[in-house]
């Protein structure tokens, strides 16, 4: 059993989008083969960092992140505690 979210009328509202009603319809047993979008977090502790060359400033940063073997990474940012990098599942499906 899936719990639907309860929805809130708000004054002049028409409903929901048309989109989220086609959404809410969708068999998700067939997606097997589908992309899956999925983020690790690496906390700056675990991450080193090495000068690169005599260039002041300048440094590298770096650390072995545990990716799925055919994952690919799609976006990597730096937080100010974390790393985040977004990849991407069975990139075969794509």
């Amino acid at each position: 059993m899936v719990a639907t979210p309860v929805r809130i009328p708000i004054a002049g509202d028409a409903g929901p989008p048309q989109n989220l009603a086609r959404m809410e319809n969708l068999d998700l047993s067939q997606a097997e083969g589908m992309p899956v979008l999925a983020r690790i977090v690496v906390p700056l502790t675990a991450v080193e960092r090495e000068a690169i060359g005599e260039v002041r400033g300048m440094s590298r940063e770096f650390c072995q992140v545990p990716l799925p073997p055919a994952a690919r990474v799609v976006q990597a940012e730096r937080t100010e505690g974390a790393w985040v990098v977004w990849y991407v599942e069975k990139v075969d499906a794509i």
